[in-house]
């Protein structure tokens, strides 16, 4: 693990310290949030596994306090992630809606959601394994849902290409 990874989790625990006591601060998990998404199509899962926050103190912190059951199949399954995703996405989507206008109370939102995410990641790294939110993590799952999208339009392409290529030399 490189140095930089080694100390993301750092991240994580200041901006929740930070973001209860200045709350408008909150509204920089945007950035976190959108980095797998945005770099998802170019570099797959790889902010999950390298740069993301949560990623790292499930390596450094977690690590060394999982039961390392494995994690379930049904974290995996993608039913379970579309729905997860739906939901924890549904009820943000709400609080931001009423909390909009105010600062405070939207960099709350944020940080409210980051804490009770980091909860359940807590609870589930603790029991099954320390990289079980990882596997449905609605960031990550978009990201890697942008990676797998790429590649089939890429494929498309070239399939075309392909059939082009073909067409031509028996044309």
């Amino acid at each position: 693990m490189n140095s930089f990874k080694r100390h993301m989790w750092l991240v994580l625990i200041a901006y929740c310290i930070v973001g209860l006591i200045y709350p408008p601060i909150g509204i920089v998990a945007v950035a976190c949030m959108l980095a797998p998404v945005v770099t998802g199509p170019f570099m797959g899962r790889k902010w999950c596994n390298s740069f993301c926050p949560r990623g790292s103190f499930n390596d450094v912190m977690l690590k060394r306090v999982t039961l390392n059951k494995g994690i379930p199949r049904l974290f995996k399954a993608t039913a379970f992630k579309v729905i997860f995703l739906i939901v924890l996405m549904s009820l943000f989507a709400m609080q931001l809606t009423l909390a909009w206008g105010d600062w405070d109370a939207v960099g709350l939102v944020f940080v409210r959601m980051v804490l009770i995410t980091t909860i359940i990641d807590i609870m589930l790294g603790i029991y099954y394994h320390q990289r079980t939110w990882c596997a449905f993590c609605p960031m990550g799952t978009m990201g890697g849902w942008a990676f797998k999208l790429k590649n089939r339009i890429k494929r498309r392409l070239q399939g075309r290409e392909s059939l082009a290529t073909m067409l031509r030399k028996e044309g």
